[in-house]
Formats: C-alpha cells, structure tokens, sequence
C-alpha cells in the first residue's frame, strides 16, 4: 500500500507535508445511496527550512506546493476549484500549524449527475461526533462526472477541485509508523460518516435553476427567529431563484436583504391577513406582470394558504386543493371534520350559552379558528372563567373562536412529508405541558399559556401510539383532500397510557395507572400544512439530518427526485435526544414590558460553559429596548431558544432544565 507525499509552504514560511494512501477507498456503496470515493489527507507541520526559492517569494500568506516534476508552484483559487475549497485549505493549514498534524477528508462523489442542494454535506455532517469543520466546495446544481481520480498521478489541487466538500477531522496526537492513518481516523468517525451520508446526495436527472413565487414573509425579521431565513437558505442551496409579494414596510425591504431573492413585489392595499376574495385575483396579476416564466408558488403562512391555492390553479402551477386548505386552518371546521363537535362564536355569552345548553363538562379549550403560535389559546375549568379567556382571544388577529373537549393526554408534533399519496418521511416529538395544562398551580392565572417550553425529539410515547398517532393522523391529511405537502400537525393522545410525572426533579412520560375501556387515539388539534414554525425546522435538522424548508421548496416546484433524496433521514434515525428548550418572557404586568438585556444567550455560555457544550444551536430573540407582550395578552413572548441534544434522554432533560434556570434576562 503507496502514499504519495508533497510539501505545501504558507504564510511566513511554514511547511507543511501533506500524504495521502494511493489505494481507493469507497463509502456508502449500496443501490440506494450515492457511493463516493474518499481520501484521507494527513497535514504534518515539518519544521525543516523550506525551499529557498519559494521563501524569496515577497507575496506575504501565498500558499505553494512542489509539483510532480519537483518544481514549486503557487497555488490559486482557480487551480483549487473554488474560493471555498481554497479557503478550506487555509482553515487546515492554520490547524496544522496550532497541532502540528491533522487529518483532512475529502469526498468525491462517484455517481454522475447533479447534487442535490449544494451545501448537502454540511448539511448531514456538522453535527457528526469527531468533526472539527465541514465544509461545501459545490455551486448549486453543480454537475459531478462520477468518475474516481487516480491518486498515483492526481495533484492536491485536482483532487480539490474534483471534491464535493471536506472535512477536517477534530485533532488527535499520531502514533506514528504504520498505524498512522488508522488511530488518526477513528472508527466512531467511520460509523458517523456511513450514518448520515447514506442518501442519494447526487441525482441523476439533469437540473436547471427554477423560479418560485413566495407570498408572505415571516411577521418576525431574521434577528428574531425568523422562519424566512431558512427558506432562503434553502432556496439558495437548491439553486432556485425567490420572488417575493409582500406589503409595503415589511422588513424584507430593507437593502440588507436584497440578495435573498431575485425579485420583490408590492402588494396594494388589497393585501390583508384575512384575505379577502378578490386576493387570489390580485396575486396573480402581480405575477404575470413580473415577466419571467415561474415554476411555482407557495406560502408558509396559514391565513394565504387557500388564497395562494387559488392563485395556483388560475397561473397553471402545481397546487392542492385550495378546500383542504381551508378545513384544515380554521380550528373549528378541523374540530366538525374530527367529529369533535365544537362550537363558534365570537362573544362570551354565545359560549356561555352553548356550554350550558350542551350541558359540556370543564374543562373546556377556547382558541381562535384561525390563529398564530398557539396565541390566544386557553383552557377554562369553568364558566366563570370563559369571559376572561374571550377578552385574550379578541386581542388577537383573529376575533372568532372555537371552543371544544379539552382532551389531557400528552401532546405531540407530528411532522409528516407526503408526496402524491405516499408518506416520505414522518417523526414525533413529544411537546411538554404548557403553564395553560395547569399541572404547576404556582403559575399566576396571568402568566398561563399554551407557548411551548419543551419539545423533545423523538417521542418516548410507547411505539404501539407511536404507530397510532402516524397511522390516524396520515389518514385524516388524506381524506382533506392533500397528496402532497409538509404537514405540521399538533395532536394529543386520548386514553394514553402514559402522563408527565416529575421523577428526581425532571418532568418526563411516565406510565399511568388508568383504566382505560378504549384504546389510545388521536386527538388532533390543528393541521398546519407547512414546515413547522418559529426554529422548530433546525432541531429536526440537527437530529434527523432533513431540513424541511428544503423539501417544501422542491415540492412546490414538482421537482419529485429532489424531494424524495431530501427526506431521508440518517440511516440508524434520530442520532441523539434533541430538546428545544424556549425561554419565555416572565414579568410584572407593572412593568413597561422592554427588553433591559444584551444576547442572553452568549452571556449563559460566557457563565456556563458546561452547558454550552450540549447545544449546538441556539438565538436570542429579542434585542434590547424592545417592547415585550405581557404573557397574559396570549401572544408569542419567547426571548430565545436553545437546542440541547444528549445521546441520554435523562441528561438531555437536565441540561435543559438547568439551561432554563440558568438564563438570565432583565424586563423593565
């Protein structure tokens, strides 16, 4: 078994040798997956004087390597193939240069055509255990030839730009001799690497860039959590080109964003979150008049879904039933098709007067038919308490409510990826009790919502209501009428055989001791047929290896290869316990309600490092000076979240226990 070995001078006159194994060494081999050819470059920092002409080279940070005949060379970024793939060398020449040796993987795709999203293996191996950085060398659509190189005669720049993207492996000291490349790549890494790139990352059908209208952007900018962000991302990954309708002022306006799309459209005044029926009409008016040919249109927002539906049909782009869209936002006529039997109204005394006619036993759950968030939703354990929950409600969006069963079982997220009938990829995530649950009675009545604090990926449900909940649930999206679609869906167990009990301090599912006469079944609260929303679409990412936004662009312009290779999730599933843990904002109804804090989040790692070492994502979303809702007027008051993860349940409910007790935050 060969290495080839070369010498690489940077900066101020640092050597670095650099060797690779000549034999080929293949991964992910199987008729599903896209094999590819990979190659393990050792960087040795190699403190012998370099070559005295290249050190009389006055061109201060170049990089050069000896080539084949002996003669040094300057590198470029053209040579490497890429601006990214030539930044990544000086990312490990410096890690070099701070441990003296580093391990460097490159990955070559072995299957001809296009790659799925450009940032595909960023995507699947930031989180992976043993990687130190990971990064893309790919352009959007970019064509790979399929073809192995030979590493007898290949350059380090040809074997660069060949690549799809690298990784740099965390430091490990060499041992040395012949077991040099095997204790420096650990076994653990090998595992990791099969794990989550066993997808079909390279598609065989030939792509082109397509246009897709978005209508709407998050009501939140990017420094709050918004949802957008990760759309665009998306779009940018896949090679798809945005044009955006949105009303004038909204923040996407702002020049900082111009590179986001291609174009952005201003509504008119007929623009409205109750849409009105001449919407539909206007949308696609503006989209005509763009003058470039659109591949589809779509909308992450429940109040545009069946407008944009609409709209759709008239330009003659993919779409779903506009119908199904509306059964499924509007929580009453949800409510009537799950036989749940609730009432609507829009005053207190209406439901005070149903209550009592239908003689409806407490407690009760009151929510806008059409809200945001789970803003306004509220639970009455009697009647004197429906007009309090009626006054919340009309400080909403929305005026009119429903108002149903209060079902206690646990709650969960049910995420589901349909494509014409089938489902591609489903998880469940278990959505901690709400102070508006009413299991911590210490909780003022005021501060008592239905805003999440928990969710944790995947579900501790038993698997038979695992089972239950996919099953009933892919049903109901079913007979609404949708084929295809990301479907956000928020249910409870009814009769399960679980409940939260604290055990040594920490809230999880524990079995229950009740009798039940009937089986578990769903009893499903709202179908949200978009990605899920606030940051919920990262923490799914980082425990499944799938981001959703980018499956919902693919299936919104039909391209149905793409959709399919980005649903899978990694091979062995989940890869730890992800927690979602959101910080809500807590303060006097006295106060002002303005935010008196820097990032919460950088200040808790500057104090607590320990605990930043099991979160790999998180934000801060509110900035100092700016006014906070009280929690009482139901909407959304969360000031940042953090995404803890743990291959331990049990820790992974601590860390975020702790994380939550920890952060601090001053409202005046």
């Amino acid at each position: 078994m060969g290495d080839k070995d070369i010498s690489i001078i940077w900066g101020n006159l640092v050597t670095v040798g650099c060797s690779w194994k000549t034999s080929r060494v293949t991964k992910c081999d199987s008729s599903d997956t896209t094999t590819s050819q990979v190659v393990d470059l050792v960087f040795t920092l190699d403190k012998t004087p370099p070559n005295p002409t290249i050190s009389q080279t006055p061109k201060a940070g170049s990089v050069w390597f000896l080539s084949s005949n002996g003669e040094p060379e300057l590198a470029s970024t053209e040579a490497f193939g890429s601006p990214e793939a030539f930044q990544f060398l000086l990312d490990c020449l410096r890690a070099t240069q701070s441990t003296v040796n580093r391990v460097i993987r490159l990955i070559i795709p072995l299957r001809r055509g296009t790659i799925v999203r450009s940032d595909i293996i960023p995507l699947r191996l930031k989180d992976a255990a043993g990687i130190e950085q990971v990064a893309s060398f790919s352009k959007p659509l970019q064509f790979f030839p399929g073809e192995a190189v030979n590493l007898d005669t290949v350059s380090l720049p040809e074997l660069f730009s060949n690549s799809a993207g690298g990784i740099l492996l965390q430091h490990m000291p060499a041992t040395g001799g012949a077991a040099l490349y095997e204790s420096i790549v650990p076994v653990a890494f090998e595992a990791e690497y099969e794990n989550k790139m066993s997808m079909s990352w390279i598609t065989p059908t030939p792509a082109t860039r397509q246009r897709l209208v978005l209508v709407g952007c998050s009501y939140r900018d990017p420094s709050s959590g918004a949802w957008t962000t990760y759309a665009c991302d998306a779009a940018r990954a896949l090679g798809i080109d945005l044009v955006i309708i949105e009303k004038p002022g909204c923040w996407i306006e702002r020049s900082e964003y111009s590179s986001w799309y291609e174009g952005l459209l201003l509504a008119g005044p007929w623009w409205s979150n109750s849409p009105g029926d001449d919407m539909a009409d206007h949308i696609v008016e503006l989209v005509r008049s763009y003058g470039k040919p659109v591949d589809g249109i779509v909308a992450f927002l429940e109040p545009f879904l069946a407008t944009v539906s609409r709209a759709a049909q008239k330009l003659g782009l993919p779409c779903q039933p506009a119908k199904s869209y509306e059964v499924a936002t509007d929580k009453h006529q949800l409510g009537l098709f799950e036989g749940h039997r609730p009432f609507r109204g829009s005053t207190a005394e209406e439901a005070l007067n149903f209550a009592s006619k239908e003689n409806l036993e407490y407690p009760l759950i009151l929510k806008p038919c059409l809200g945001l968030n789970s803003e306004g939703v509220v639970r009455v354990d009697s009647p004197a308490e429906i007009q309090s929950a009626v006054e919340m409600i009309q400080k909403t969006f929305f005026k009119s409510f429903t108002m149903e069963k209060y079902c206690d079982g646990p709650e969960v997220d049910v995420n589901i990826v349909l494509q014409d009938g089938e489902i591609l990829f489903c998880e469940i995530s278990d959505d901690f009790p709400k102070s508006g649950d009413r299991i911590n009675t210490e909780i003022p009545t005021s501060q008592r919502n239905f805003l999440e604090t928990y969710l944790v990926y995947p579900s501790a449900l038993p698997s038979a209501e695992l089972e239950t909940l996919q099953k009933g649930i892919s049903a109901t999206i079913r007979r609404l009428g949708f084929s295809s679609g990301i479907m956000h869906v928020e249910a409870r167990v009814d009769r399960s055989s679980v409940e939260y009990r604290s055990i040594g301090g920490i809230l999880d599912l524990q079995p229950n001791d009740k009798a039940a006469t009937d089986p578990p079944a769903p009893w499903v609260l709202e179908i949200n047929p978009r990605p899920p929303g606030l940051t919920a679409s990262r923490i799914i990412e980082s425990v499944y290896g799938i981001d959703y936004f980018g499956v919902a662009l693919s299936l919104a312009v039909e391209d149905k290869v793409r959709v399919k290779a980005l649903s899978r999730p990694f091979l062995n599933g989940a890869q730890h316990t992800g927690v979602m843990t959101l910080i809500p904002a807590e303060f006097e109804e006295s106060c002002e309600g303005i935010f008196d804090s820097d990032d919460v989040c950088e200040e808790l790692f500057v104090r607590r490092p320990d605990l930043a070492r099991n979160i790999n994502r998180h934000g801060c979303l509110a900035k100092r000076g700016q006014r906070i809702p009280h929690p009482s007027s139901g909407a959304n008051t969360f000031v940042a979240y953090f995404n803890v993860f743990s291959n331990s349940r049990k820790e992974a409910l601590e860390i975020a226990a702790e994380v939550k007790k920890e952060v601090r935050y001053s409202i005046r």
